[in-house]
């Protein structure tokens, strides 16, 4: 039987053991904010403001919201249009 990588305390929280712990530290490195390299010069001017903030591993935050708003967007027409759909069929069946 495999060994249990999880315990549960009297109190109920988890006590995870050293592997999990690296990993959390690593996932955790990873969504610290990268900051991006100065300019060399005031010349060049300032730095466009697209590409700043927090880096995940699965891209940029701001990337990620713009993910999520679009999906939220299609999930709210795909409910209306089955409202739509109920209610017309009230009013026939009914």
């Amino acid at each position: 039987m495999p060994k249990k990588t999880t315990r549960t305390r009297r109190d109920g929280r988890t006590r995870v053991n050293e592997a999990q712990l690296q990993a959390y530290r690593a996932r955790k490195a990873e969504t610290v904010a990268h900051p991006e390299a100065k300019p060399d010069s005031p010349a060049e001017g300032p730095r466009p403001a697209t590409r700043t903030g927090v880096v995940t591993a699965w891209g940029h935050v701001g990337e990620e919201y713009e993910m999520i708003k679009a999906d939220l967007i299609r999930l709210f027409a795909i409910t209306a249009i089955m409202l739509v759909i109920i209610v017309i069929l009230w009013f026939f069946l009914a």
